[in-house]
């Protein structure tokens, strides 16, 4: 099978439903590692003593670690519909970068 590839700058996309949770999966990683970090910057600067510290940074490390995920893949989930709308209406997301596309010879 040979594969044929042209490279562009720009490009105009719409993912499908799948293809936009994967991204936004990824998003939900960043959102989930960031409200942590912001967690313990507070912990660590009200917390009176090191042993309370330490159990305020991992109870709050757990549950908003995986509470940022949570809610921000539901919200992903939830945006999708909004999405789909405005790519129809604009034929497409422009995004730069660089791209490949791919035409499949059979």
């Amino acid at each position: 099978m040979e594969v044929n590839e042209q490279y562009s700058q720009e490009a105009r996309i719409q993912l499908d439903f799948y293809s936009f949770m994967a991204v936004a999966i990824w998003v939900c990683f960043g959102v989930a590692i960031t409200s942590t970090l912001a967690m313990h910057l507070v912990v660590t600067t009200t917390a009176t003593s090191t042993e309370v510290e330490s159990s305020m940074f991992l109870f709050s490390s757990a549950v908003y670690g995986f509470l940022g995920f949570l809610f921000s893949l539901f919200g992903s989930a939830g945006i999708y519909p909004f999405y789909k709308f405005w790519c129809g209406k604009k034929r497409g997301q422009r995004v730069t970068g660089r791209f490949a596309f791919i035409n499949r010879g059979v």
